[in-house]
């Protein structure tokens, strides 16, 4: 008989995704671009790397044309379309990392955090989540990108909130269900966020324990 199978002892989620850089330059070479950059990328996004995503004229080409770039100005487009890969991915990560909300891709804003003694935005990449409605602070989860050939992958890490997805939760349940249905809603989502707190609890005394 298999040994009893412990469950992880903390609330986090860890999604991944990986997306090819060619596919994205061909977009980029297309009439499509700009509908394609403005359904990734949200606007303060946009606004930010607005440099980033200035290609000339020269590089369009035809949909389906997958060769690498060869001109300085399809050189400047591949760049570009590494970028946007990696936001790709990195979002698509953030979203299957928080796959207990409907996330979309305006949802997720891939920022730089700022280091201490380091300017604004010079630190590693953060994925900031902004809350539901546009109510509250927003969330982050820690990101990581990367870059090999013709891929560009990304992992996120995401701190699950039992509380506070308890809390907005039971917002809504107020307003949707009978006096009776909410109670037992409440006395179930109570006993869930209490068993989670006492077993990191005991996670945290085993590794005390472990580590003494």
């Amino acid at each position: 008989m298999a040994a009893r199978l412990r469950p992880f002892p903390f609330p986090i989620n860890v999604g991944t995704d990986i997306c090819q850089i060619s596919r994205i330059y061909n977009i980029l070479s297309s009439p499509r671009r700009i509908r394609f950059v403005n359904r990734v990328l949200a606007p303060e996004e946009v606004v930010r790397h607005d440099s980033r995503l200035k290609w000339p004229a020269a590089s369009l080409k035809g949909d389906g044309d997958s060769e690498r770039p060869r001109s300085d100005g399809q050189t400047d487009l591949w760049h570009t379309a590494a970028f946007v890969a990696g936001r790709f991915a990195a979002k698509e990560a953030a979203i299957k990392a928080h796959s207990h909300r409907r996330l979309t891709f305006h949802d997720v804003v891939i920022e730089r955090r700022a280091e201490v003694g380091q300017r604004l935005g010079s630190g590693p990449p953060v994925a900031r989540i902004k809350a539901a409605g546009g109510h509250g602070d927003d969330d982050s989860a820690l990101v990581s990108i990367s870059h090999d050939g013709d891929y560009a992958t990304a992992v996120c890490v995401a701190h699950l909130d039992c509380a506070g997805e308890f809390a907005r939760c039971r917002s809504r349940t107020r307003r949707k269900l009978p006096w009776g249905k909410k109670r037992g809603t409440y006395t179930r989502g109570i006993g869930m966020v209490a068993r989670l707190r006492r077993r990191q609890e005991s996670a945290d005394v085993e590794r005390r324990v472990d580590e003494g």
